[in-house]
């Protein structure tokens, strides 16, 4: 009864070891980081620092089993983009450690934004029109024949990374014209349409494709305010897009978690699926708050192989990311029409908050310390502007 929990620096995994602790389960937490919140958790048995995964991957798989034998643990659940790494070493890690990943293959094509799309089109799964910057760049495609507003995306990433919203064909050509994007190269990109409506998510946990659980839930704030990571989301019912995810992970026999963003079109309600996550997900807190425990059905299923499906979730339950809220606050108070009604409703929201994702009253030295290394990296760089330990500017192939 013992797990192992990666990338202890942020809310995820905060909510990873929160789960498992609160069952009995010993935990124990690791990072490339001295400071990570989840280190001062009540429900963190014992922690440790290894390699840095994206600079060091051998010395950090290497470290890994080292620790798996000393803590003698029974399973490791990866949280962050390490996630990728383990599935690609999965050949040495099964003699010594039970884990629930898809291949690594898999996580190529989830991760890949230009490649998933072509396996959703044949599927009949609704996603935007795209085009990539060598077809603009060559003249193969003119920018005033695309639909706007368009968004310049990063083929890989997630978080908001890279992403530019462009209105205009104009605005396009001269974006266009630099050598580079922002100082990533333009082969990384490739060009959305955005599509108009609300946001629903659908987490899934699939053994082999069969499905054993769904959450969904809408985004009802982000930061960044103009599309990003949810802040606040409530759990509902959206049978298209969960039909959608389902028949896509079903047909690449998935293994493991994988969630996915659906924009539902606000004219014709066609939800369009617009990205995949091969791996745990920022709005984690949503799914066990609303009756599905991610982290223990994943333990349980690294141990015994397979669990019951799940019969359900509780639609109408509301889960807010304190951090993220603090950061939102003003671009959306610039943004409302109605600025005390919002400024009430941020403060007294009409639905109880059931779960925060980094604070919990009976475990606040998690959040004491996340808020510590904020104001930290604030001072260092100057900036209230997040700025992370590892960035997502590197490329999996």
């Amino acid at each position: 009864m013992s797990v192992i929990v990666t990338h202890a620096r942020n809310r995820v995994a905060y909510n990873v070891v929160r789960s498992l602790g609160r069952r009995g389960i010993r935990v124990y937490t690791a990072d490339s980081i001295r400071r990570a919140m989840s280190f001062a958790s009540r429900y963190s048995t014992g922690h440790f620092i290894h390699p840095s995964p994206f600079t060091d991957p051998e010395g950090f798989i290497g470290r890994l089993i080292e620790e798996i034998g000393r803590l003698r643990v029974d399973v490791v659940i990866p949280v962050f983009e390490e996630t990728f790494l383990l599935a690609k070493h999965s050949a040495r890690l099964s003699d010594c450690v039970a884990t629930v990943l898809p291949t690594y293959q898999d996580i190529l094509l989830a991760h890949n934004k230009d490649r998933w799309a072509l396996t959703a089109r044949r599927l009949g799964i609704p996603v935007p029109a795209s085009c990539s910057i060598d077809e603009l760049r060559t003249g193969q495609l003119e920018a005033r024949d695309l639909r706007y507003p368009v968004l310049v995306k990063p083929k890989q990433g997630g978080g908001a990374w890279g992403i530019r919203h462009v209105d205009t064909p104009d605005a396009l050509r001269r974006m266009l014209d630099s050598e580079f994007c922002g100082g990533v190269p333009w082969e990384r990109f490739f060009v959305q349409e955005r599509i108009r409506g609300e946001t629903h998510c659908v987490a899934m946990l699939c053994n082999r494709g069969r499905t054993r659980a769904t959450v969904t839930y809408q985004q009802l704030r982000d930061y960044p305010a103009t599309g990003g990571q949810a802040t606040m989301r409530v759990s509902i019912r959206s049978p298209a897009a969960e039909a959608h995810l389902q028949r896509l992970l079903g047909s690449l026999a998935w293994h493991g978690v994988c969630q996915a963003d659906f924009v539902v079109d606000a004219t014709t309600g066609i939800p369009y699926l617009i990205d995949l996550n091969p791996r745990l997900w920022g709005s984690l807190t949503q799914a066990i708050a609303s009756g599905v425990d991610f982290p223990y059905l994943i333990y349980r299923m690294a141990r015994e192989g397979d669990v019951e499906p799940v019969a359900g979730f509780r639609t109408g339950v509301v889960t807010r990311w304190l951090g993220g809220e603090l950061g939102a606050f003003i671009p959306h108070l610039r943004k409302s029409e109605a600025k005390l009604r919002f400024m009430r409703s941020f403060c007294f929201p009409p639905t109880r908050t059931a779960l925060y994702d980094d604070f919990c009253l009976s475990d606040p030295l998690p959040f004491i310390a996340w808020l510590s290394d904020a104001a930290l990296k604030a001072l260092k760089f100057r900036s209230l502007k997040p700025v992370s330990h590892e960035t997502l500017e590197g490329v999996w192939d």
